[in-house]
């Protein structure tokens, strides 16, 4: 994994960081007709598109276990899920860019967040990198072709940004929560029931 005092370099104004080459990728980031139509087709063509995919055995191997039952409500496995990820994942510049807004968050649902200058240049910076990919290429020229979103990148890239890092209520208290937070790094609420977290990286 990328060591937190590696982070630093995206604490910097996101007009003075370097960011990854535009993505170059032989199918056409421009939706088809038929993936306008369906959107269990557009799925399929941003998972094609995505180029930092991670591969079974090649990146990554997990761990089953022996199943349970359905009675069997608490974690029955031995070991972790992930027995091992190779470090050349961590190092993937969206990945990077990913991981260092792990930390600007309390997990503990209703606390207020203080959102400092850093962490709004560590998402600015985060959108910028993404913005490059293939799938969020391919995701505004859909959304875009919808009326849904501005043709504008720059619009694109604002809207996301507010999507994902404005600040909501939760618990009772405004200003606790963003989708962001929600969604990768989870909340924990008074009872200890974690609520959120979709994000594998961390387990």
């Amino acid at each position: 994994m990328v060591p937190k005092e590696n982070w630093h370099s995206n604490k910097r104004p996101a007009d003075e960081q370097e960011y990854s080459n535009e993505v170059e990728v032989r199918a056409s980031v421009e939706p088809s007709e038929d993936e306008l139509a369906d959107l269990s087709r557009a799925c399929d063509k941003l998972w094609d598109l995505d180029l930092n995919l991670l591969v079974p055995c090649k990146d990554y191997e997990i761990d089953c276990g022996e199943g349970k039952k359905e009675y069997q409500k608490e974690d029955m496995a031995q070991g972790s899920l992930f027995t091992w990820v190779s470090d050349d994942v961590f190092k993937k510049p969206t990945f990077a860019r990913f991981l260092s807004l792990l930390d600007n968050y309390n997990p503990h649902q209703g606390c207020k967040e203080v959102v400092t200058s850093e962490e709004r240049q560590e998402q600015a910076s985060f959108i910028e990198e993404i913005s490059r990919t293939a799938p969020i290429k391919y995701l505004h020229k859909y959304l875009a072709s919808k009326g849904i979103v501005s043709e504008t990148c720059q619009e694109f890239k604002r809207m996301i940004t507010s999507l994902w890092f404005d600040l909501y209520g939760r618990g009772g208290t405004s200003g606790s929560s963003s989708a962001f937070e929600h969604v990768f790094v989870g909340e924990t609420k008074q009872c200890g029931e974690v609520s959120g977290f979709h994000n594998m990286l961390q387990l």
